[in-house]
């Protein structure tokens, strides 16, 4: 059994010793974490900036889960600031000289097909289901959890830790880079948001939306929940159009009523970052209505539009593709198409490969997008992140990952964007491991992934990750 008095410094019990017996406190509260984690799970925390109010900058259901976290942190006795509602911080010692564990706790939309109800946790086996037990809310929990372990271990760090909470990572990362520009950032910070070992380069980012007329055929046309993710569903209504005349290929629903045909089908989820993996059913959609024989003038057009910038995940269609050996393609996804005032609304999310040109990227999407017939707005890039394999603090955290698994993975790059874009001094680093994760027996391929249906955390490799983080900051400690 572990000793629960702790070590009264860390420097006078070789490394070793640490790691047995941190592996021996996870181990006696790991009921209590997993009990902690389902509870944060409980509250839907959907980022919404459309819906914010004062205090509360991405609507009510994030500042309820920003405020369950601060007071679940005091209740454990530690140090507690709101910024702003932007995002929360948990702090063990000193805060303003801190080692910052980085997790969101907002979350994606559930979507539908679900086995187990999305926002009440079911544990099965060595899995549990919900949204965002992956995705991020374990982080933050993790986080916690370490402070308390190091706070019981009377260990006497260098410096401070500090959990920060954000509430819109799956929307735009606005909570961190409030966060960065109007407090201290942790002299090191490090994300538990992607896989082990360290990530040292992420791609950039090109975002933005695409407009065109619907003209008087189509009604409606709605696809996808947020930019960020290959659209599992989308649905189109067609004006004075019957069922019986449209020529669709199997698996598309249609109904008819007071004229109006709806038409939709299913695609499947994916992270944009992965496009592969997915099938696109604003895709799907737009390319059936081209071929449906009904359509015609702008309403044709606008579908031909559609399928044309939606055809391929990596940006040769439209002038963009690029691949290098860090980071591999560009890749290119309309997560969500949305209809306003007779126009429709196409969002833009590209990862791009860090041999791109930004300025010359952003030129040949926008002269591209206008030989479709689509009007480009609100565009922007962001920089790619990239930090040498060689720095000490890679170093560290490579080797606190191997002394816990054996493994020599080297340090990779990723198309994934995390709070390493606005956060300085901050790495990536786990906490899903290489290679295939184990899944649980029967669940659908398309199922269980960070946003998709079904979203699980393999319980035995979550806290193994913890593991790896407690040995991780007393060597970033020394360093730093």
């Amino acid at each position: 059994m572990y000793n629960k008095s702790g070590f009264q410094k860390l420097e006078e019990f070789r490394m070793q010793d640490f790691r047995e017996w941190s592996a021996q406190w996870i181990r006696a509260h790991e009921e209590e974490i997993l009990s902690d984690l389902i509870s944060f799970c409980r509250i839907r925390s959907v980022s919404r900036a459309d819906l914010a109010k004062s205090g509360a900058p991405f609507g009510e259901e994030c500042r309820a889960m920003l405020d369950f976290a601060l007071a679940h942190a005091r209740k454990m006795g530690f140090q507690t600031e709101d910024h702003q509602g932007y995002c929360g911080s948990a702090i063990l010692g000193d805060g303003e000289n801190a080692i910052g564990i980085l997790s969101h706790i907002d979350v994606v939309p559930e979507g539908e097909n679900w086995h187990t109800p999305p926002f009440d946790p079911v544990r099965k086996g060595e899995f549990l289901f919900g949204r965002g037990v992956a995705d991020n809310k374990c982080a933050a929990v993790m986080g916690l959890y370490l402070m308390r372990m190091f706070r019981e271990g009377n260990f006497s760090l260098r410096h401070g830790l500090r959990v920060l909470f954000g509430c819109s990572e799956e929307t735009g990362m606005q909570d961190l880079s409030y966060y960065a520009r109007h407090c201290t950032p942790p002299v090191v910070s490090l994300i538990p948001d992607s896989k082990f070992p360290t990530n040292y380069a992420q791609k950039g980012a090109m975002s933005g939306t695409m407009h065109i007329g619907l003209g008087e055929q189509i009604a409606e046309f709605s696809g996808g929940e947020v930019p960020n993710m290959v659209p599992p569903g989308a649905r189109a209504l067609l004006r004075g159009i019957r069922a019986d005349d449209l020529r669709l290929p199997e698996g598309f629903a249609v109904c008819e009523r007071d004229g109006t045909a709806e038409v939709s089908c299913r695609g499947v989820a994916a992270h944009a970052a992965r496009p592969e993996k997915g099938i696109s059913a604003i895709h799907l959609l737009s390319k059936a209505l081209c071929e449906c024989g009904v359509l015609r003038g702008q309403s044709l057009e606008a579908m031909r539009a559609v399928r044309e910038v939606t055809s391929d995940y990596y940006g040769a269609n439209m002038n963009i593709a690029l691949e290098d050996p860090d980071t591999g393609k560009t890749t290119m996804v309309v997560g969500r198409a949305r209809t306003e005032q007779g126009e429709l609304v196409l969002s833009l999310d590209c990862r791009l490969s860090i041999a791109a040109n930004l300025q010359q990227t952003m030129e040949n999407f926008v002269r591209a997008a206008r030989c479709l017939g689509l009007e480009t707005m609100d565009m922007a890039t962001t920089p790619p992140v990239f930090i040498s394999r060689e720095d000490a603090r890679v170093r560290a955290t490579q080797e606190a990952y191997r002394e816990e698994t054996g493994d020599d993975a080297p340090a990779y790059t990723t198309g994934g964007g995390t709070y390493a874009r606005v956060m300085p001094n901050a790495l990536t680093f786990g906490l899903s491991f290489p290679g295939e994760p184990p899944r649980p027996t029967g669940l659908p391929a398309s199922h269980g992934g960070a946003h998709a249906p079904d979203e699980f955390l393999h319980i035995p490799s979550f806290f193994r990750a913890m593991k790896i983080y407690a040995l991780a900051i007393p060597k970033l400690d020394r360093i730093v």
